[in-house]
């Protein structure tokens, strides 16, 4: 699945699954922005995003030792 990440400043603020919100992302971030001269820079990195799943936790089953008599 493709996902666009937002970054602001170096920092992940957040992913979308389109360009378009992501844009829409940063204006948001731009708007909250209080101080001309302290601006924020913002990135954007298409990636494809992809699960790793843990490795099975279970043991090997034991090999039966045969009883010596």
């Amino acid at each position: 699945m493709k996902r666009f990440y937002v970054f602001k400043d170096g920092k992940q603020c957040g992913s979308t699954a389109t360009r378009e919100t992501a844009i829409d992302m940063i204006h948001e971030h731009q708007k909250l922005e209080t101080h001309y001269l302290l601006r924020s820079e913002f990135s954007i990195i298409e990636g494809e995003e992809e699960f790793i799943p843990y490795p099975s936790r279970q043991k090997a089953p034991r090999k039966k030792m045969g009883l010596q008599r």
